[in-house]
């Protein structure tokens, strides 16, 4: 099945693209913080080599396996990659993908993340008709279900984790949240009559 590709998207002086190999300097920049990648099953990256290889052979080749590459979220003032955006997983037997998200510290706190998870909910309904999304995160992240909850997402369940990184482990309860299409109508239709 041939997956389309990802609808560039604007907000304010941001913008969502479809992810390139030649973002790989700056996935490395924030992909080599600890502090960004402390919750995330992969990094911290020690060469600007291994986030080339990841856009490579993580991001470029989602659409064989049925999902499109993922954005990257750019600011436009500077023309810099500061993030990633994307549905990384498809849900077996379900029309249904997983989201997951990162961003370069300096960006934090400004509500970045909030506004690309909308608009990729809106383009994982709208555009790609997906029935279903999911998200997760670590209990020991807060910060991150903010985002989520901020959107709309409702908690289903949380399960113990653990995952052994290259220099640490991961070690928490992973919160699990989803969103129907049914519950996106419903927001989308009481945002219409505000």
């Amino acid at each position: 099945m041939k997956v389309k590709k990802m609808p560039i998207k604007q907000f304010d002086h941001f913008m969502l693209r479809p992810i390139k190999t030649s973002d790989y300097k700056d996935m490395f920049e924030y992909g080599h913080d600890y502090t960004v990648t402390k919750y995330l099953t992969w990094g911290p990256m020690i060469l600007p080599k291994e986030a080339k290889k990841s856009i490579k052979e993580i991001f470029l080749v989602r659409p064989k396996k049925g999902i499109p590459v993922g954005y990257a979220i750019v600011d436009m003032m500077n023309k810099k990659m500061i993030g990633t955006i994307d549905f990384h997983t498809k849900v077996n037997f379900e029309n249904a993908v997983e989201i997951g998200y990162v961003l370069n510290k300096k960006y934090w706190g400004q509500g970045i993340m909030t506004k690309a998870l909308s608009i990729i909910i809106e383009v994982g309904f709208e555009y790609y008709k997906y029935d279903k999304l999911i998200i997760k995160h670590l209990e020991n992240n807060p910060a991150s279900g903010k985002v989520i909850i901020k959107n709309g997402f409702d908690f289903v369940k949380s399960y113990p984790y653990q995952y052994e990184k290259l220099h640490s482990k991961l070690s928490s309860n992973m919160m699990v949240y989803e969103m129907t299409k049914e519950k996106y109508d419903e927001i989308k239709s009481s945002q219409g009559n505000i």
